[in-house]
């Protein structure tokens, strides 16, 4: 009888957070991946860990760092097996060049997203929770397991390469 109670508070809570986090973390995965269908298995595959997984979340007001980090183990995981690493950045950029992903109207965005993929792995994880998930140092040295000093260094860096590629391209 206990395990019928646990399942519905551990269903009722996975509810909750795919209600909360579905478009955040697909529009999180799907900058990092570009195209639609992958986007979609990986927020997929993502929802499936954390359901799997929901138990070891203990601190509620932790949530939200706990579930950018599954998403961000997640893109690295499926980045590595789709694209060998030397490949990565141009197969991205082609697929942004072919996809529906941005308006190729703007100049400006399509410059935007060049510059992100010549970030490196972790100089992107830091800028794109930063910059679009809006988290603070905290909570990215919680998804990132690093310190604020490093993080705010490493978020620096990636601006200046974005500017520089913006500017200079």
């Amino acid at each position: 009888m206990l395990n019928f109670f646990r399942k519905k508070d551990t269903d009722k809570k996975f509810t909750d957070i795919v209600n909360k986090y579905r478009e955040p973390v697909y529009w999180f995965i799907r900058r990092r991946v570009i195209s639609h269908d992958d986007a979609d298995d990986v927020t997929q595959e993502v929802f499936i860990r954390i359901y799997k997984s929901l138990d070891t979340l203990k601190d509620a007001s932790a949530e939200k760092a706990w579930i950018y980090r599954i998403a961000t183990n997640e893109c690295n995981r499926f980045l590595t097996r789709k694209y060998q690493s030397t490949e990565l950045t141009e197969d991205i950029t082609n697929s942004l060049m072919e996809g529906e992903y941005i308006d190729y109207d703007e100049e400006m965005q399509i410059k935007f997203q060049k510059a992100l993929n010549t970030l490196s792995e972790r100089q992107r994880n830091v800028f794109e929770l930063r910059y679009y998930e809006e988290m603070s140092y905290e909570q990215i040295s919680e998804v990132m397991n690093s310190d604020v000093s490093t993080l705010k260094a490493t978020y620096y860096v990636a601006k200046q390469k974005i500017t520089d590629y913006i500017l200079n391209k």
